[in-house]
């Protein structure tokens, strides 16, 4: 996920309900987050990654609308990748839940189309909603994709935004409240079969981390997500490198410790009704220094075996729906280097 700045950074509906049932109905659903963005960091065909992680066994794919790319000229519209991968999500009758928004899976985290970015100003640790020109193109933006989605019988629910209460990318940016209760009133105007919309949030299982973000933010990003989201939903690193004051360094946590700390979370959820995903389980390496772990030798911030514990952990304490968080890298390892450990450990292929 690789994220840069001060802070290193389910009610379900009848609709949704009707329209896939078996991944309401208490067990528990493999999925995964794909980004042909990452798949290009990689220096992939991101149409064959995109195929062969569709024959996974995921219940559940997330997509982004990657704004910059869909709007990459101003007022012209191309849908062409995302209509793509719909249509074979689709053919595989696997279920989709669409990110929409200006903020989406991947590096930069912020996805503002070029022409758009030379005529704002985006100040560090600003809110970019200040500004009312992106606010208008990124409303009609919106609009555009879930018009042309909204018929679509792959797609279970919206994600509004990625992580928009987290202060990210290389800017250090976030959204307020406000504005995303904005963005979810027009998905919801839009959209006739009401699919539920989610929200997330990225939580923080090392100690020193969750100090750092008492002091960054007026309000914990999780429960502001909780009590805003119809389907909240966090993302979950167990160990993250960042490079500070030009020393490299690993930020980890202990398996009892994140659990301890997950729980308050699942709990609040429960309380108001609301089941909680996770819509980032990380299964790729977060080397310190580096946007993606390229080199053959074994990195120290995510192994196979150490994802697939994570991921019982948060089974057995009643989390049902779990997006794994580096199928790209997945394949990179196979290809590049001979090393399936990573496809042979997921979950995914289990009966």
């Amino acid at each position: 996920m690789n994220k840069q700045g001060f802070v290193l950074a389910l009610i379900i509906i009848p609709t949704a309900l009707m329209l896939a049932p078996s991944l309401f109905a208490g067990e528990v659903t493999t999925a995964a987050t794909f980004s042909q963005v990452q798949c290009e960091y990689l220096s992939q065909d991101w149409k064959e990654i995109y195929l062969k992680t569709l024959d996974l066994g995921f219940d559940l794919i997330r997509l982004g609308a990657y704004w910059s790319r869909i709007e990459a000229e101003e007022g012209v519209y191309d849908f062409s990748e995302l209509d793509w991968q719909m249509e074979q999500a689709s053919k595989k009758g696997i279920k989709v839940l669409l990110t929409v928004g200006m903020k989406a899976p991947r590096w930069p985290e912020y996805f503002i189309p070029s022409w758009l970015e030379k005529r704002v100003k985006l100040r560090y640790g600003s809110d970019p909603t200040e500004q009312q020109l992106l606010t208008n193109k990124l409303f009609l933006f919106i609009e555009k994709v879930v018009l042309r989605y909204r018929q679509h019988p792959a797609i279970v629910a919206w994600q509004v935004e990625n992580e928009p209460f987290t202060r990210s990318g290389p800017r250090d940016l976030w959204i307020n409240k406000n504005f995303v209760e904005r963005e979810k009133a027009l998905i919801r105007r839009l959209d006739p079969r009401k699919r539920p919309l989610v929200i997330n949030a990225m939580t923080y299982s090392n100690g020193f981390l969750r100090f750092l973000v008492r002091l960054a933010y007026r309000t914990n990003p999780v429960f502001d997500t909780i009590d805003s989201a119809e389907i909240p939903a966090i993302n979950v690193y167990p160990v993250v490198g960042h490079t500070l004051f030009s020393k490299k360094v690993c930020f980890w946590s202990n398996l009892e410790g994140q659990m301890r700390y997950l729980k308050v979370f699942l709990e609040r959820a429960k309380n108001t009704g609301k089941d909680l995903w996770v819509t980032e389980l990380q299964a790729e390496p977060w080397e310190p220094g580096e946007l993606v772990h390229l080199r053959e030798e074994a990195a120290q911030t995510c192994q196979p075996e150490s994802f697939v514990l994570t991921y019982r952990q948060l089974t057995d304490m009643g989390v049902t729906t779990i997006f794994f968080w580096g199928v790209e890298y997945w394949f990179y390892r196979a290809e590049k280097y001979g090393d399936t450990r990573w496809l042979e450990a997921c979950p995914c292929r289990e009966p």
